[in-house]
């Protein structure tokens, strides 16, 4: 395979086949021969050794170097580690641009592609009606019923099944830093956790801390984030609109389905409670709460994503999360 084709080779199992700029940014990432091993997973070190005929040692280090730089992930299953590939494009650029030695020129390629390639990719999304990457978790404090809240989509239920806790900083922070929103309030749970502990990227905490972090984020008007499904969740993301790659998007009608799913939540606004003080249309994320002069507010339930912020301000409890999808509404 000639040199430029492996690195295609790669983009290619991202989605991102005909994307310029992701080659580029596989080539800083990986040499020519480690970059033929990525496209080899998912394998274990000693299928790989075979393979490339070298010692297993020799190729466990070339595996732990790519797992550093956040190209190589690992499973274990009864004691045995088989390395894999990114699951997908979100999973390898949150990896690689916390890679703590990863050059200036890394970085840049990375807002490059967010500016020209990223928004192809959610274009082919929205055709194939794939499922989106990431959804939002509502606040607690903000939905009118508890009693239909599921532990996979409350945020302090999370941390508290969690067996492993880590806080990282925002990849999306560190890379735009359009904005002085904290930075080191990405909570990472279980699997997710103990691969930040163990790569160096993440400092383990306890709930009582992660309480803390997502309390600090809701007030600084952060939407809470994890992974679309009911199944898996190794991630709370505490997002801004100015730097997230999911949020920013958000706004935009065509693609906004495909790159976030909102909560299984939606505003209500009770007008005759409303005083019109405004702090939910300065807090809402996407705008979807406005003024319209005067003493009334206006919601547009199509634009909003259920992420609770407008309850959590509202001082006269005229903003309330309501139920409006059922729970298969989360991919299983």
């Amino acid at each position: 395979m000639a040199l430029q084709d492996i690195y295609r080779e790669l983009s290619k199992k991202l989605l991102m086949e005909h994307s310029r700029v992701l080659p580029r940014i596989w080539q800083i990432v990986c040499s020519v021969e480690e970059a033929r091993v990525v496209n080899a997973l998912p394998a274990t070190a000693q299928e790989l050794a075979g393979r490339f005929g070298t010692t297993e040692g020799d190729m466990i280090a070339i595996l732990d170097n790519l797992f550093h730089k956040g190209a190589v992930f690992e499973t274990v299953k009864d004691g045995v580690i088989t390395y894999r590939m990114p699951r997908h494009i979100i999973q390898f650029h949150d990896a690689t641009i916390l890679w703590k030695e990863a050059p200036k020129e890394l970085r840049d390629l990375w807002m490059e592609f967010e500016e020209t390639d990223y928004p192809m990719l959610l274009d082919l999304v929205t055709q194939i009606k794939m499922p989106s990457f990431m959804r939002v978790i509502p606040i607690g404090e903000s939905i009118a019923s508890r009693n239909q809240v599921l532990a996979h989509e409350d945020a302090l239920s999370m941390l508290d099944t969690a067996h492993t806790i880590a806080v990282t900083d925002c990849a999306c922070r560190t890379l735009f830093r359009k904005c002085d929103h904290p930075i080191n309030v990405c909570l990472q749970i279980n699997r997710g956790a103990e691969y930040a502990i163990k790569r160096g990227t993440g400092r383990r905490i306890d709930a009582a801390e992660a309480r803390e972090i997502l309390e600090l984020s809701r007030k600084a008007g952060l939407v809470h984030m994890t992974e679309n499904t009911a199944g898996r969740s190794n991630v709370i993301c505490n997002c801004c609109t100015c730097c997230c790659e999911m949020l920013r998007f958000a706004k935009d009608e065509k693609v906004r389905r495909a790159v976030l799913s909102p909560s299984r939540y939606q505003a209500h606004l009770d007008t005759e409670a409303c005083t019109a003080c405004g702090l939910c249309e300065d807090i809402c994320p996407v705008k979807a709460i406005k003024s319209e002069g005067g003493d009334t507010m206006l919601l547009d339930v199509e634009v909003c994503i259920g992420c609770g912020l407008c309850g959590s301000v509202c001082q006269v409890g005229a903003v309330t999360l309501v139920e409006v999808r059922p729970p298969d509404f989360i991919p299983a």
